[in-house]
């Protein structure tokens, strides 16, 4: 009898907890074919849609059974009972912002019967492959060393794992209350309300700027977005006023040490920092191609974390033929290529939050005012339990308790959490958000885009799609990019960069989806290039800072592109080459190094002169992050002078202005973090407007004189810098001012070693495609693998002899080298490259409680454990 049989007749008792398998739902008979090949890739093929997601889910927790857990319960917002203290932030927020238990259960129970047949199928799948690892002692070692019992997948764990990472990270604005404490630090500076708001202006537009690189170009596409900064005499009183009480407001619910900045600020925190949608994209049409087909490369841009945040898998049946990556934690694939078409997606960062805010009642704190009557607010007191182990980890032998109030304001059909207060001034903001409870059926709108055939399917799919993304689609004939969301059409009386007053706040209708208007198919230019710009001409910025103006890291990528496709067709080759010159230069130094060269060039100072030399010459060789000799430090000094001076140029123009609200720049990436403010541009753009002369206050001291050049404050900048450099280099040369070369770091989540690589900017998951040429055309990789399962044993012998299972890495050494592996489409294709395969009976577990994980470590070895997973130093 095997034990697949065994588990079925009479169950495994382990730990306390009764396990056993049964045919029930109808499943009886049933099988799926598990095809994996040499870096762990999976293909599932099954003729029912139930078997399909079984696979899919018996796959997934093969491979993430311990992330999986992870990101359940920070969406759930109680992950700091397993992980510790330092989750508190995170839990805080998800609750805060997104779900109850029972909200998340009435997600599910509103479902269609085919959403609910395909998440319970996959928590089947999940629960099965648990007792299958449960009885072999190959649960994730992760477990012991926490002394954490996985509970059985559900259903509602996938609903709260999509919640958090597309219900927290698949919308873009609610920046309105940092704007007002910015406008309003701008007040007290300037002493000159007009003039702070014309300040304000100057790193805040609403509409896309003239100057910025949309991907569809202006010729071809462009769109009233509707909404405009107001002259400052037509803004409301009662909106001023509200910006005046900005300043002292604080979190609301809590009394913690967490700042009103870090938890106003969308990322991921934790064990998730790092975390967001970012990513870059390429199409061609087959007339720019040597092939005479279109082609694709670029893909999500989602941090650095081992393993990632997304899963390699292929899903075949039940009208699904689709392979590439999932979001870990649900079935489906989100990103991928059919036999048909390929299609990409990069954050489309739309603003479909409003920060709303409202006079509380004198002598109660949960009475507000609205339509001039007092109405109540909806609390929830929420308690927080560090873990233990967690907390004496992080420092604290007690436990950390932390007591939470949930208010919501409910109106106009919308749930509004309460983010903040100025408890002095007797005002609150709450937030409203268009997507909210929608996430799961937009889940499965991106999710069954595999079931699609062509292009008329694949618009369809995302014909009333509400999250904010750019999808990218190519097929054998045409080239398409489609710019979704779910905006509101607002009150057109106020400035939509700050807080509503209550009694003004209106949504008068909602674009989604296909209705933005922001998509087009094949484009005259023949192409399109993606860096999370904007979409097209007179399209909405958003209330982000900074955010779609004259500086913007697509620039790069859309040099590249136009050059490639002006020295002729360009083979995939060229496409996968575009990537990695994108991805191997500084994205943001173009913007202001002319202007230093200049300034250095023109001084009366040798060292200037020097400076700007080597300025001069790292910006002709394009930028890069080079190291050519292999001494560990780039080959141009030009870097580490524009990094410093850039520092001192970014003192001098924010500083006294802004004071402690002032933009910080990082140059060297923290963890999960790809290429930090190298690989970003957005931050330049007022000091470039400046520069340029674009701006209605003087962020830096003018010369004097017609055509001002700034060039007395850039040479200050230049001079202090070389100060600096110079006391660091011990040198007085520039050419000698050699950083060392910059890393980007994985964050372990898990028990792997902490792997890191030279400094890039590309995509997690990279796809390069070439339609119509097999699987020689089909490309993709991994950074830095598909499998992050380590079992007990592993786990042990990694913190013995710091050596890993070489399959947590298996795909980092052709990632590093801008290399690809196969991704097979086709089952001629699967089987060819197959080195494994698995026949599965389908069967529906029955598994009730928590699995007691095997094995057991020393306090020591789980104090050494959970400091690497903490990302702390080992004392």
């Amino acid at each position: 009898m095997d034990r697949r049989t065994f588990l079925r007749s009479t169950g495994v008792l382990l730990g306390g907890t009764s396990l056993s398998v049964e045919t029930v739902r109808g499943t009886d008979g049933k099988r799926a074919t598990i095809f994996t090949d040499a870096y762990g890739v999976s293909h599932v093929y099954a003729e029912d849609l139930y078997a399909l997601a079984f696979g899919n889910g018996y796959v997934q927790a093969r491979d993430r059974l311990f992330e999986m857990d992870v990101l359940r319960h920070v969406g759930y917002g109680d992950s700091a009972g397993v992980l510790g203290p330092s989750q508190l932030q995170s839990d805080i927020e998800v609750r805060r912002d997104l779900y109850s238990k029972a909200e998340i259960k009435a997600q599910y129970e509103r479902a269609s019967e085919r959403t609910q047949l395909l998440l319970d199928a996959f928590a089947d799948g999940v629960n099965r492959k648990m007792i299958e690892m449960a009885t072999h002692g190959q649960l994730p070692g992760t477990f012991t060393a926490l002394a954490h019992a996985p509970e059985p997948w559900s259903a509602m764990d996938s609903i709260a794992a999509l919640s958090y990472l597309i219900g927290r990270f698949g919308i873009g604005g609610g920046d309105e209350l940092a704007n007002a404490r910015e406008l309003a630090r701008l007040k007290q500076s300037l002493d000159d309300e007009q003039a702070a708001y014309e300040a304000f202006g100057d790193r805040n537009w609403l509409r896309i700027r003239e100057t910025h690189t949309t991907s569809i170009e202006e010729a071809e596409l462009t769109v009233d977005g509707g909404e405009d900064v107001p002259n400052y005499e037509d803004v409301p009183d009662e909106q001023l006023r509200f910006v005046n009480a900005a300043l002292g407001a604080e979190p609301w619910g809590i009394e913690t040490d967490f700042s009103l900045v870090d938890l106003l600020d969308r990322r991921g925190k934790g064990v998730m920092e790092g975390f967001k949608w970012g990513s870059n994209a390429l199409i061609v049409s087959g007339e720019h191609a040597e092939t005479g087909q279109p082609m694709l490369g670029g893909g999500p841009q989602m941090g650095y974390f081992k393993p990632p945040v997304i899963h390699q898998i292929g899903l075949h049946g039940a009208d699904y033929d689709v392979t590439g990556i999932g979001t870990v934690g649900a079935p489906g694939v989100i990103v991928g290529r059919t036999p048909e078409f390929a299609w990409t997606v990069t954050s489309g960062r739309d603003d479909q939050v409003d920060t709303i805010a409202v006079d509380l009642h004198p002598e109660d704190d949960h009475r507000y005012e609205w339509n001039g009557e007092y109405h109540e607010m909806a609390t929830e007191t929420v308690v927080h339990r560090a873990s233990i182990l967690g907390s004496i980890v992080e420092g604290d032998p007690d436990v950390r308790v932390v007591e939470q109030e949930v208010a919501r304001i409910e109106e106009n059909g919308s749930e509004m959490p309460v983010i903040a207060w100025n408890p002095a001034e007797r005002v609150a903001w709450c937030q409203r958000t268009t997507t909210r409870h929608q996430e799961l059926d937009a889940a499965l709108m991106w999710a069954n885009i595999g079931t699609e055939n062509d292009i008329a399917g694949f618009k369809e799919r995302l014909s009333a799609f509400p999250f904010t993304f750019n999808f990218h689609y190519v097929d054998e004939e045409n080239i398409a990019f489609i710019h979704t969301g779910k905006v509101p059409e607002r009150n057109p009386a106020l400035d939509h960069r700050l807080p509503t007053p209550g009694a003004a706040h209106e949504w008068q209708e909602l674009r989604v989806g296909l209705g933005l208007e922001t998509h087009v198919t094949n484009p005259s230019s023949g192409y399109v290039v993606n860096w999370n710009n904007g979409p097209c001409a007179g399209w909405r910025a958003g209330d982000r800072p900074q955010q779609w103006g004259s500086a913007h890291r697509v620039d790069l990528l859309d040099r590249l592109t136009r050059k490639a496709i002006e020295n002729g067709p360009i083979s995939l080759a060229d496409v996968k080459r575009i990537i990695e010159r994108a991805g191997t230069r500084d994205a943001a130094a173009s913007y202001t190094v002319p202007a230093l060269v200049q300034a250095g060039r023109t001084s009366d100072d040798d060292q200037l002169r020097s400076m700007a030399d080597e300025l001069d010459q790292w910006r002709e060789r394009g930028y890069p992050w080079r190291d050519d000799d292999g001494d560990g430090r780039y080959d141009s000094g030009g870097m580490a002078i524009w990094e410093e001076t850039r520092r001192e140029l970014q003192r001098l123009a924010f500083e006294d202005e802004l004071g402690d609200l002032s933009p910080v720049l990082t140059f060297d990436p923290p963890v999960t973090r790809h290429a930090a403010d190298h690989g970003r541009a957005r931050q330049e753009t007022t000091l470039v407007d400046a520069l340029a002369g674009r701006t209605d206050h003087q962020w830096l001291a003018p010369d004097g004189g017609a055509g001002d050049s700034h060039r007395s404050s850039l040479r200050s900048a230049l001079t202090e810098a070389a100060k600096t450099l110079e006391d660091r280099y011990d040198s007085a040369d520039p050419s000698e001012w050699l950083l060392s070369v910059r890393r980007s770091t994985f964050r372990s989540l898990g028990a792997s070693l902490q792997t890191s690589i030279e400094m890039v900017n590309r995509a997690t998951y990279n796809q390069a495609v070439a339609m119509g040429t097999g699987l020689d055309g089909s490309r993709h990789v991994l950074a830095p693998a598909n499998s992050g399962h380590m079992s007990f044993g592993e786990l042990l012998a990694t913190q013995l002899a710091d050596d890993e299972p070489d399959r947590l890495t298996d795909q980092l050494e052709e990632y590093v080298a801008f290399e690809y592996v196969p991704n097979a489409y086709t089952r001629e294709q699967v089987e060819s490259i197959a080195t494994d395969r698995h026949d599965l009976t389908v069967s529906s577990p029955s598994l009730d409680e928590p699995l007691e994980p095997t094995g057991q470590l020393s306090v020591s070895q789980q104090t050494r454990f959970m400091r690497r997973l903490l990302d702390q130093d080992e004392e």
